[in-house]
């Protein structure tokens, strides 16, 4: 591989990880110190994320794990799932082993009915890899939950230093309305409204990965309440509520943080991160390389345009051959920062 893309895949990784470790310990996580960001996480886009790059990264994994062992009864199953199909996510057998070891106690049915919906592979694979892409040796009993999804890892070693998540945090949004009102579309719909000035059902349904006819319906049921308020524009229907009535319920201040559609950004970030792990990219000249980044931006390029993340990418048709390779580096670098 060249060397400037040998050493940027490395920089990569370590970007996106401690990436995922603020945002895990702003959650709760125990273990590596968070700074106060200004938007909402999103914690099923992060645990999704994470199934794929906490194989890199064994200690932020097993800490992930122990933190849903605290607050896992606030993730939203079905919107995992949905998130999983739409965004093609590669973590889904990953997400099988935890949704395995997490079927238990009164949370256990929404967690067993996931690890059942992904089928049993027939190959067998370590879980874990090293930073030079080669297996980390299994050590002890192999782990039956993970056993069971073809993945080799010794047993699990909780530490059980997860906290419970910090609702007042300006990040914690989504998970202190869920605690507040239920783990379900009205919730996420108020979230998203909370966020931004007004927003049609489509919209909503969109960005935050839910049927579209299941928002439509919930909002005109909370038209009713009086709390939620309609303005309409020809035939376009926009739903907004009083914000500063429920930053006083919430005892939050008034400007709530930013939206971030995380699901499509992390999502492109992923194939990124897949792309430079790929041995067969390795093999290539620098033109080849080049052509073939260029045409997975062209892939990912919807989805950041999506997150609002596109700004900052360059016209790549305006970069001939080889030319194009340190402009990628560029623009991915600038992503992540």
């Amino acid at each position: 591989m060249n060397q400037s893309l040998k050493t940027f895949k490395e920089e990569f990784q370590n970007l996106l990880v401690n990436f995922l470790w603020r945002q895990w310990s702003a959650l709760g996580v125990a273990g590596q110190a968070s700074g106060e960001d200004a938007w909402i996480i999103d914690p099923e886009a992060l645990l999704l994320l994470t199934c794929t790059m906490g194989r890199h990264e064994p200690r932020l994994f097993d800490e992930m794990l122990d933190w849903l062992q605290e607050n896992g009864r606030f993730i939203n199953v079905m919107r995992l799932k949905r998130i999983l199909r739409t965004e093609n996510f590669a973590g889904g057998r990953a997400l099988a082993a935890v949704a395995a070891c997490l079927g238990k106690g009164t949370e256990a049915m929404k967690w067993k009915m996931l690890a059942e919906s992904v089928p049993q592979p027939a190959v067998v694979e370590s879980f874990f890899i090293a930073s030079d892409g080669q297996p980390l040796p299994v050590l002890g009993e192999p782990e039956p939950h993970f056993a069971r999804y073809g993945f080799e890892r010794g047993p699990l070693r909780l530490r059980g230093y997860s906290q419970k998540f910090r609702p007042a945090q300006t990040t914690n949004l989504a998970l202190q309305l869920r605690a507040l009102l239920g783990i379900n579309v009205r919730c996420e719909i108020v979230l998203y409204l909370l966020t931004h000035e007004a927003a049609h059902p489509a919209q909503i349904a969109r960005e935050a990965y839910y049927f579209e006819r299941a928002v439509q319906g919930t909002l005109v049921d909370m038209l009713q309440s009086g709390v939620v308020q309609l303005r309409s524009s020809g035939r376009e229907k926009h739903y907004w509520l009083l914000q500063r009535h429920w930053a006083e319920l919430l005892n939050r201040p008034e400007k709530f943080p930013l939206w971030v559609t995380w699901p499509a950004l992390f999502s492109a970030l992923e194939k990124i991160w897949l792309k430079l792990n790929d041995p067969r990219l390795e093999g290539l000249d620098p033109l080849l390389q080049s052509s073939e980044l260029r045409q997975l931006m062209v892939e990912v390029r919807p989805a950041f345009e999506r997150a609002r993340f596109d700004k900052n990418l360059s016209d790549d048709r305006q970069y001939l051959g080889e030319t194009y390779l340190p402009v990628f580096l560029d623009d991915v670098t600038k992503l992540l920062g």
